[in-house]
């Protein structure tokens, strides 16, 4: 009987504790994404780099805070070149750079017939891994040839909206609005003004 009842306690712990592993996956979700589209400029120094091309590679872990809200931390690397249809602006200087991003989306989650619909908005802090400097191949001794554009970092907010078909695969829309002036000062080459970088994301990929 002792052994019976050791038993069936061991078997209540075991279920028990797969029950509360099982909870906590749900608490927790991965999520990879990689987005593709455009990006471009405001400020009174902004150029017309439409269209810029994007693309980024992202992951989020989700984080349920309840029944529909969930936070998101993630991080994430992008490039962008701009001017891709090649038509030059002084002298033919197209933007391109890569950034790394770290971010944190609060999240809003609903079903609308069998589609899940994730809504999200934060902050985003990105850092330019690979920056962009000036270089005006119609005067090869302009004094700003070799200069840094834009500034290191820059801080955004990135809204995005998601839909969820099935159990892993997702696809949505994802933006960044860049709050920062970005543009580089150089007095002394009379750069001046203001920039501020944005872009728009078609993204696809894997929630588990």
């Amino acid at each position: 009987m002792k052994r019976f009842l050791l038993i069936a306690l061991a078997l209540m712990g075991s279920l028990s504790a797969g029950a509360q592993e099982n909870a906590a996956r749900k608490q927790l979700e991965s999520n990879v994404m990689l987005g593709a589209g455009l990006f471009g400029e405001t400020g009174n120094q902004a150029r017309v780099v439409f269209p810029g091309a994007v693309l980024r590679l992202s992951y989020g872990l989700d984080v349920r805070m309840g029944e529909r809200w969930s936070l998101m931390p993630g991080a994430g690397l992008r490039s962008q070149l701009g001017e891709v249809n090649h038509i030059g602006w002084d002298g033919g200087d197209p933007e391109g750079m890569s950034m790394a991003d770290v971010f944190c989306q609060a999240r809003y989650h609903l079903d609308t017939e069998g589609t899940g619909v994730v809504i999200g908005l934060g902050p985003q802090v990105s850092y330019m891994v690979v920056p962009d400097t000036y270089y005006i191949d119609a005067d090869p001794f302009d004094p700003r040839n070799g200069k840094e554009k834009f500034w290191k970092w820059d801080i955004g907010l990135q809204p995005g909206i998601v839909f969820q078909r099935g159990k892993h695969f997702q696809w949505g829309f994802e933006a960044s609005v860049g709050l920062r002036n970005m543009l580089r000062q150089y007095p002394d080459c009379n750069v001046s003004g203001s920039v501020r970088l944005h872009y728009l994301l078609f993204v696809c990929g894997w929630h588990f």
